[in-house]
């Protein structure tokens, strides 16, 4: 794109720069100077922020998409902090509701963010062993008013006070966490992002009627919550479009126990994933 600007036809160099100008402006629009990526770790299809708990850590906190308001905390670090319990709130986990307690956190921070007076849900987020402890979790509003940039590929994230602009060529609207649409075959389908699934493409059974695709011998087993059943694998030969990206022949499971498509970070760690709060909007390049 760059050669375009830098035409060796005679064209004034004010209008090349402001051409190039232009270009960049289709992608972001700077609110400030890009800032220093961060190390992202991904473990078993997940992705961890490293993140402070009253200056105290880093703790490694688990990206979930899932999860409603800024954050959760697992029930060993709240322990070991000697949080002090507020209260308490129920939650839903599958078919299972729970009466979890609430801790009051002083500050929440990671890198360019920090929340302050906060009252945090405690959950044991290591009833089974991992390769990675999970030490808390990040929700859906974290990070409301930045872009945060997921650089699954060079196992870095970024978060800015830039935006993406709508106009720009792959960006994808979101009226509600994070849902964007595109098209399998002729179909215009919801798409849900979701970096708390270690899958790559969920289907529910019913939304596959009509599109073609062909059974694998696979079979994996899936659980969520207490609840445990079997995927089928297949291939779908109608073509994906998704902002800027084309799929053919992709890989996808499919469920009755699933309940929307979603796209998890066992696809989304290949890609740099751009997440707008402020304005939602996403890009995956």
């Amino acid at each position: 794109m760059l050669l375009i600007g830098i035409s060796f036809n005679p064209v004034p160099v004010f209008s090349r720069l402001h051409f190039v100008f232009f270009l960049l402006v289709g992608y972001t629009v700077s609110g400030q100077s890009i800032q220093q990526p961060t190390p992202l770790t991904i473990r078993d299809n997940l992705m961890y922020i490293p993140v402070r708990i009253d200056g105290r850590g880093p703790y490694n906190f688990l990206l979930n998409a899932e999860v409603m308001g800024t954050a959760r905390i697992d029930r060993r670090v709240a322990k070991d902090l000697g949080l002090k319990i507020l209260g308490f709130q129920q939650n839903t986990s599958g078919n299972q509701v729970k009466r979890e307690f609430l801790v009051g956190v002083n500050q929440l921070s990671t890198t360019n963010v920090s929340h302050s007076a906060l009252q945090l849900m405690v959950g044991e987020y290591n009833a089974v062993v991992k390769p990675q402890l999970t030490d808390g979790l990040i929700g859906q509003n974290f990070f409301d008013g930045y872009l945060i940039i997921i650089d699954g590929p060079n196992h870095q994230w970024t978060v800015t006070k830039d935006t993406l602009s709508r106009r720009a060529k792959g960006v994808l609207a979101y009226s509600r966490p994070f849902a964007v649409r595109g098209t399998i075959g002729a179909r215009v389908m919801e798409f849900n992002l979701d970096v708390s699934s270690n899958q790559a493409f969920l289907f529910p059974t019913s939304s596959l009627t009509g599109l073609r695709f062909t059974d694998t011998s696979d079979q994996p087993v899936m659980t969520i919550g207490n609840t445990s059943f079997v995927l089928q694998e297949a291939i779908l030969q109608d073509e994906i479009v998704l902002g800027g990206l084309r799929l053919s022949n992709q890989k996808i499971y499919y469920s009755d126990k699933i309940h929307q498509i979603s796209i998890g970070t066992a696809f989304l760690k290949d890609h740099v994933v751009r997440f707008d709060q402020r304005n939602k909007l996403i890009r995956i390049d």
